[in-house]
C-alpha cells in the first residue's frame, strides 16, 4: 500500500468517526429542542382564553336567569345559549395542554371535575327556576322561585372557577421553568456543535481542494469537446427535425441542401432539387416585379421575408411564409442563401373562417350587425349617387320566446332557419337579409323607389311567415311584426333608419301584431315618453307617489262584505293620476314590478293592521302578484315576513294570480302554492278563462277561488243569453269546491244572473268603486 493510499484511508476513517459523533450530537440536540419547545404558546392561549370565557359565561348565565326572573327578558333563549356554551367550554377545558406534568394535569382535572359538578347543580337549579316561572301561577310558586334564585346565586361557581385558573397557572409556571432550563442546555449544545461542525468543514474543504485541483484540467478539456459536439448535434437536429422547410443555395442560387420538411411540404425529394434553381417552385401568381423587389431587398439588407404562393410537385398551389437570409463569405461577398418557409394554408383558411364569422350569424349564416351596417352604408351611398330611395325593414317574430321556453331552444333554432328560408324566397338577390339578434331580422331594399314596393315586400314576407311550420311532432303557426323606415324621408344614415324602423316595429306589435307599420315622427316621441315615464317610475314608492285604492267584494246572496282587493295607483306630481294600464306594463318590462309588488304587499299588510287596530272587522285583503314575483325563489319567505312584521293572521291576506302565470312552470308553481296554503294564505286565480290552463292542472292548484274575467261578465245581456261562459265558470268552481268571484259587475242584470247561477262574490262599480283607505273606513263604519 502506498503512502498516499494509507493517508486517504486514515482520512476516511476519521470522516466516519466525525459523522458518527455528529449524528449523536444531533440526536441529543433534537431531544433538548423537543423538551425546550414543550410549552406550546397556542395551546396556552387557547386554554387561557377558554378559562376567561367560562368565567364570563358563568356570570352572564346568572345574570340571564336573574333577568328572566325579574321579567327583564322575554324568554330563556339567552340562558339556554349560555348553558350550551358552558358545556362546550368544559369539554374544551378537559383537553389540558400536554406541556403540564402528570401531577399538574391531574390537579387541573380534579378542579375541573369539581367545577363541572357545580355547573351541573347550577343547570338543575335553573331548570327548576324555569319551570316555576313558565308554569301557570300556583300558590307558593313565587316564593319557591325566589328560593331557587337565591340558591342559584349562592353557588360558588365563580370562586371555583378562580381556583381552576390558579391550578392551571401553577402548572403553566412550572412548565415555563422546565422549558427555560432546557433552552439554556440548547444554547450550550448549539455552541458546542457549531464549533465541532466548523472544524469538520475546514478538514473537508482541504480534501475537496486537493481533489478539485487534480481534475480541473481534465474537466475543462472534456467540457470543450462536449460543447463542440453538442453544437454540431444541435445544428443537425434543427435542420433535420424543423417543422419549417429549409433550403440552402450557393451564391448562384443553386440548391445544395434541403431538409425533410421541405420534401414534406413541396413533394420534392432532395435528389430532385439539388443543383437546380428554386424557380421550379414558382406558381406564376407573382409577377417579375415582385421577384425584382425581393432580390433588391436581399442585396441591400441581407434578408427578406414575406408571403407568396408556390407550387408543389403535384401542381397544387399553396401559400407560404418565406424568410431568406444572405450568408456572407470572405470579403463580405454572399456565399450562400438560406431560405426558411412554412405552409400557411391552414392559417389562411382559419383567417377566412374568422372573417366570415366576424360578419355572419353562426346559426343562420346571414350577415350580422357589422356586415349589415357595411351593406346598408353602401346601399345608401348608391341611393344618394343615383337619386333613388331605399327601405329598411325591421322584422321581429311574435311570441317567439314562448316557443323557446315551451319547445326548447333547438326547436326555436329550427324555426329561425325556416323563417330565413321563407324570407329568402320572397327577397331579390340584390336585397340584404341580416339577423340582428334572437328573433330580430333586418331587410335592406336598396332600390325601393316608392313606399308601395316596401309595403308589398313586407306583406309577402308576413304571408310567407304565417304559413304553418312543422317542428318535430308539432305544427305551429307564427306571425311577425315589421317596421319600415324609408330613405331619405325617415333618416339619412344607418343608425337613424334602424332606430326608426325599430320604433315602427314596436308600433306594429302594439297594434295587434302580424302587421307592418311605416315610421312616423310621433313614434319616437311616444317611445321617449315611455322611457321618461319608466325613469320617473323608479323611486316612485320612496317619493310617496304610489298609493293603494281598495274595492269591496260582497256576497252575491246577502250583500255581506266578503273582502277587498288592493289596487295600485300612481299619483304623478305633474301628470296627476297615471292609469295602471299605462305604467304596470312598463314596470313588467323593466323588472320594477318586483320592488313595486313588494311595496304593495307591505302597504296592504300595514293598512290591514291599521284597520284592525282601529276596531274594524275587516275581511281578507287581496293583493295581485305578477309573474316576475311568483318566479322569485324566496316568494314564500317574503310573504311570510310581510305578514309577520304586521302581526296578521295569514288568512287575512289573499294573493291573486293569473292562470297564464301559473302555467309557466307548473311543477314549481304547485310547490309554491302548496307552501303558501300551508301557511294559511288565501289564493285565487284572477282573470280566469282568458288564459290556457289545463283543467287537469287546475285540479292540482291548491287555490280558494276563481275570479271570472270582467270580459265574460260584460257579455251578460239583458236576458242573460250571452252569459254562458260566466255560468260555466261558476259551475266549474262549484264542482271543484272553489268559490266563484265575478269582477266588473256594473248592472243589476249582471248581479241577478250571477246570483241565480250561484256565484259566491261580486265585485265592480255596481257594488263600489275603488277608493282610498280613508273612504273605505267610512264605508266600514256605515256597514258596522
Amino acid at each position: 500500500m502506498t503512502r498516499a493510499a494509507f493517508t486517504l484511508l486514515l482520512q476516511t476513517s476519521s470522516s466516519l468517526r466525525l459523522l458518527v459523533l455528529a449524528l449523536i450530537g444531533l440526536a441529543g440536540l433534537g431531544w433538548i429542542v423537543v423538551e425546550a419547545g414543550t410549552s406550546s404558546a397556542r395551546e396556552h392561549l387557547r386554554y387561557a382564553r377558554d378559562l376567561r370565557e367560562i368565567r364570563q359565561v358563568n356570570a352572564e348565565l346568572g345574570a340571564a336567569a336573574l333577568a328572566r326572573r325579574l321579567g327583564l327578558a322575554e324568554d330563556w333563549h339567552g340562558a339556554e345559549a349560555h348553558l350550551a356554551r358552558m358545556d362546550e367550554l368544559i369539554t374544551d377545558l378537559g383537553r389540558v395542554p400536554d406541556f403540564l406534568s402528570d401531577s399538574e394535569t391531574a390537579a387541573v382535572r380534579r378542579q375541573l371535575d369539581h367545577y363541572a359538578a357545580l355547573q351541573a347543580d347550577k343547570r338543575a337549579t335553573i331548570g327548576a327556576l324555569r319551570m316555576l316561572i313558565d308554569a301557570p301561577l300556583q300558590n307558593g310558586s313565587e316564593a319557591e322561585a325566589d328560593r331557587q334564585l337565591r340558591r342559584l346565586l349562592a353557588l360558588q361557581t365563580a370562586r371555583e372557577g378562580e381556583r381552576l385558573v390558579e391550578r392551571y397557572t401553577d402548572g403553566y409556571v412550572a412548565a415555563q421553568a422546565r422549558m427555560h432550563r432546557h433552552r439554556v442546555l440548547l444554547v450550550l449544545a448549539a455552541l458546542a456543535l457549531g464549533g465541532y461542525l466548523l472544524l469538520t468543514a475546514l478538514r473537508l474543504r482541504k480534501v475537496s481542494l486537493s481533489v478539485s485541483k487534480a481534475h480541473a484540467d481534465l474537466q475543462e478539456h472534456a467540457a470543450a469537446l462536449g460543447r463542440a459536439e453538442a453544437e454540431l448535434r444541435l445544428y443537425a437536429t434543427v435542420f433535420t427535425n424543423a417543422s419549417e422547410g429549409m433550403l440552402i443555395t450557393d451564391a448562384h442560387s443553386r440548391i445544395i441542401a434541403s431538409n425533410p420538411a421541405f420534401s414534406r411540404i413541396t413533394g420534392y425529394s432532395p435528389a430532385e432539387v439539388v443543383g437546380r434553381s428554386p424557380v421550379l417552385l414558382n406558381s406564376g401568381r407573382q409577377d417579375s416585379g415582385f421577384y425584382r423587389r425581393m432580390w433588391s431587398t436581399l442585396a441591400s439588407r441581407g434578408k427578406w421575408q414575406g408571403e407568396l404562393w408556390n407550387r408543389r410537385r403535384d401542381g397544387s398551389i399553396y401559400p407560404e411564409w418565406l424568410s431568406i437570409t444572405a450568408v456572407p463569405g470572405e470579403g463580405e461577398a454572399t456565399c450562400n442563401y438560406i431560405g426558411i418557409f412554412s405552409d400557411i394554408t391552414e392559417r389562411k383558411e382559419a383567417e377566412a373562417r374568422i372573417l366570415h364569422l366576424a360578419h355572419h350569424d353562426p346559426l343562420t349564416n346571414l350577415p350580422n350587425r357589422a356586415l349589415l351596417n357595411d351593406r346598408l352604408s353602401q346601399s345608401l351611398l348608391q341611393a344618394r349617387r343615383d337619386g333613388r330611395g331605399a327601405a329598411v325593414l325591421l322584422l321581429d317574430l311574435d311570441r317567439f320566446k314562448t316557443i323557446n321556453d315551451t319547445l326548447g331552444h333547438e326547436r326555436g333554432d329550427s324555426l329561425l332557419l325556416e323563417i330565413c328560408t321563407r324570407c329568402r324566397r320572397v327577397l331579390r338577390d340584390t336585397d340584404t337579409l341580416a339577423r340582428l339578434s334572437g328573433d330580430e331580422f333586418v331587410i335592406v331594399l336598396p332600390d325601393a323607389a316608392t313606399a308601395d314596393l316596401a309595403a308589398d315586400t313586407a306583406r309577402r314576407i308576413l304571408d310567407a311567415i304565417a304559413l304553418p311550420c312543422r317542428l318535430g311532432e308539432h305544427e305551429l303557426s307564427i306571425t311577425a311584426s315589421i317596421g319600415i323606415a324609408l330613405f331619405p324621408r325617415d333618416g339619412g344614415d344607418e343608425s337613424t333608419l334602424l332606430r326608426n324602423a325599430d320604433a315602427a316595429m314596436h308600433r306594429a306589435k302594439e297594434a295587434g301584431r302580424n302587421a307592418f307599420e311605416f315610421y312616423t315622427e310621433d313614434m319616437n316621441t311616444s317611445s321617449l315618453g315611455r322611457l321618461l315615464l319608466e325613469h320617473q317610475l323608479r323611486g316612485a314608492a320612496e317619493r310617496g307617489e304610489l298609493l293603494l285604492h281598495y274595492q269591496p267584494k260582497v256576497s252575491a246572496a246577502d250583500g255581506r262584505l266578503g273582502g277587498f282587493e288592493a289596487l295600485l295607483r300612481w299619483q304623478h306630481p305633474e301628470l296627476g293620476m297615471v292609469s295602471p294600464g299605462q305604467f304596470i306594463p312598463l314596470a313588467e318590462e323593466s323588472g320594477l314590478i318586483v320592488p313595486i309588488g313588494q311595496w304593495v304587499l307591505e302597504e296592504a299588510c300595514r293598512q290591514q293592521r291599521a284597520w284592525l287596530d282601529a276596531g274594524f272587522e275587516v275581511p281578507p285583503l287581496a293583493v295581485n302578484r305578477s309573474a316576475h314575483q311568483l318566479a322569485q325563489p324566496d316568494i314564500v319567505a317574503t310573504v311570510a315576513a310581510a305578514i309577520g312584521r304586521h302581526h296578521l293572521a295569514p288568512g287575512l291576506i289573499e294573493l291573486e294570480l293569473t292562470e297564464t302565470m301559473l302555467m309557466r312552470d307548473v311543477d314549481r308553481t304547485i310547490r309554491t302554492l302548496v307552501r303558501l296554503r300551508e301557511m294559511g294564505v288565501r289564493l285565487s286565480i284572477d282573470d280566469f278563462g282568458t288564459g290556457y290552463s289545463s283543467l287537469n292542472y287546475l285540479r292540482q292548484f291548491p287555490v280558494n277561488a276563481l275570479k271570472i274575467d270582467r270580459s265574460f261578465v260584460g257579455d251578460i245581456g239583458s236576458d242573460g243569453a250571452e252569459g254562458k261562459i260566466a255560468a260555466a265558470i261558476v259551475g266549474m268552481a262549484h264542482s271543484l269546491g272553489l268559490e266563484a268571484v265575478a269582477e266588473g259587475v256594473e248592472t243589476e242584470t249582471q248581479r241577478a244572473f250571477l246570483q241565480m247561477h250561484g256565484c259566491h262574490q261580486l265585485q265592480g262599480y255596481l257594488i263600489a268603486r275603488p277608493a282610498p283607505a280613508r273612504e273605505i273606513e267610512r264605508f266600514l263604519s256605515r256597514r258596522g
